[in-house]
């Protein structure tokens, strides 16, 4: 087994390597751009191997988040994992957002409340495969490959924080914010992705979603939020603005502030995880490699053998050194068709069934239109109170706010943000426009554009 081993983070683009020689940190380095695709994947792989060792090989432990990875919570009656896995094997080709096959993980999550279910982790196949391909060009043979939501599950437990504290993590990027809501012990309980990063443009954004995730939170765990906890390296300024505008104390961490952290942290993950899409993405051939691997090594051992048995069957035996020089040529050049064996082996891993992604049953609505609400709102609209309750078989919504601009203005961004309320996946059927809450207004001498026009837009889903 090889005394090197490697970790490499790929979240959102940002590509950090470290090497490790019997377990401690030998050297790493870190891409100066961002890494979008497969073919720069590789190629900065390739300059890695210009400023640190990639020749001695060795297991890669992978942190990777990207835009088309999913995070989503389901609650599920207690199974045994065969059970749940085949379950989720139905639900993933079913449900999954993208028309490619699909490779997933899962995370088994305790609300602590009583409530069961599974954060499950999900992506396109091609994605998987194409990052455990690029590895092996370079020699490298993935072990683990694991969301970012490993790393806070694994690491909150040392963080010195009470293990019932329940947590709003900010992790802070470049050109995305992953909020991930987790209990002090590491247990994540649900995901929220953020398409930008934490900087002086995007502060009234940021703290805006992140108070919506609180004031969520505490909606549907029925208790209070106890700290928002801030991972990356965000510029202080942002720090400070969040701490005097969040619902909740702040807390900075600053060991998590280091850039190789998430590489770093990563060489202490068990290797036994459900939240590993190498160990489920290829767990089916598990069995045929190992058969494989114990072919190769009896064919060798039998070459040797057989080599044997003819010189000394021939009466070579007075040429005994160079019999052993021969022996020896071919011992090497069997072990050399093995090494070559296991990393086509390892390449070949990524074959496998594919489960099906969760969808969000109706339990899961309020958390999914929340979500959809960041993206649908016009830039012109501040959302003041988002309320959504079950009704019999449907639910009811009411969205308050404020629009900016005059009444014109108003009126023609309103529209259009009830249009695609209308529209699918949605299809809320509006029972009170924006028009009649200004009509109420207008009728009680109220309305008045100096400030922001208030509205009220009320509806049901069926």
């Amino acid at each position: 087994m090889s005394r090197n081993s490697y970790t490499i983070s790929w979240l959102y683009g940002e590509f950090r390597i470290a090497r490790f020689y019997k377990g401690e940190l030998a050297e790493q380095w870190q891409a100066d751009g961002l890494v979008e695709d497969r073919e720069q994947f590789l190629r900065t792989l390739i300059e890695a191997g210009r400023h640190l060792d990639l020749s001695a090989r060795g297991e890669v432990t992978l942190v990777h988040e990207h835009d088309l990875h999913s995070h989503d919570y389901l609650e599920v009656p207690a199974m045994k994992k065969r059970d749940l896995e085949k379950y989720l094997l139905r639900r993933v080709e079913q449900d999954k957002p993208f028309a490619e096959d699909a490779a997933w993980c899962f995370h088994e999550a305790n609300h602590g409340d009583g409530k069961q279910g599974v954060l499950l982790h999900l992506l396109p196949r091609y994605l998987v495969e194409e990052t455990v391909s690029a590895c092996a060009d370079v020699g490298l043979a993935p072990k683990r490959y694991v969301p970012l939501t490993e790393i806070v599950s694994d690491y909150l437990p040392t963080a010195g924080v009470e293990p019932t504290d329940l947590l709003v993590v900010l992790a802070c990027f470049e050109q995305r914010t992953e909020i991930i809501v987790a209990l002090g012990d590491g247990e994540a309980l649900f995901v929220r992705e953020l398409n930008y990063g934490a900087h002086e443009d995007t502060v009234e954004r940021l703290i805006t979603d992140v108070n919506r995730t609180v004031r969520y939170t505490r909606q549907q765990l029925r208790r209070q939020v106890d700290t928002a906890w801030i991972m990356g390296h965000p510029p202080w300024t942002i720090v400070e603005r969040l701490r005097q505008a969040l619902d909740v104390p702040v807390h900075f961490d600053a060991d998590a502030a280091d850039p190789y952290f998430w590489s770093v942290w990563a060489t202490r993950l068990s290797g036994r995880l459900s939240a590993n899409f190498i160990s489920v993405f290829a767990q089916k051939n598990i069995t045929q490699d190992v058969m494989r691997r114990a072919g190769v090594w009896c064919t060798a051992a039998l070459v040797v053998l057989a080599v044997c048995m003819t010189l000394f069957s021939t009466g070579l035996v007075s040429h005994r050194a160079e019999q052993i020089r021969q022996i020896n040529y071919r011992t090497d050049a069997a072990r050399q068709s093995i090494d070559d064996l296991e990393l086509a082996l390892q390449a070949g891993k990524t074959k496998q069934q594919h489960l099906q992604r969760l969808r969000a049953t109706s339990y899961n609505l309020p958390s999914l239109m929340m979500l959809h609400l960041s993206y649908l709102t016009p830039d012109d609209v501040t959302l003041t109170e988002v309320e959504i309750q079950q009704d019999g078989e449907g639910w009811l919504v009411d969205l308050r706010g404020i629009v900016g601009g005059d009444m014109r203005h108003g009126a023609r961004v309103l529209a259009g943000f009830e249009q695609q309320l209308q529209q699918p996946p949605w299809d809320v059927a509006v029972t009170q426009s924006f028009r009649s809450t200004w009509m109420e207004q207008f009728n009680q001498g109220r309305l008045d554009d100096g400030g922001g026009l208030g509205f009220s837009i009320a509806g049901e889903i069926r």
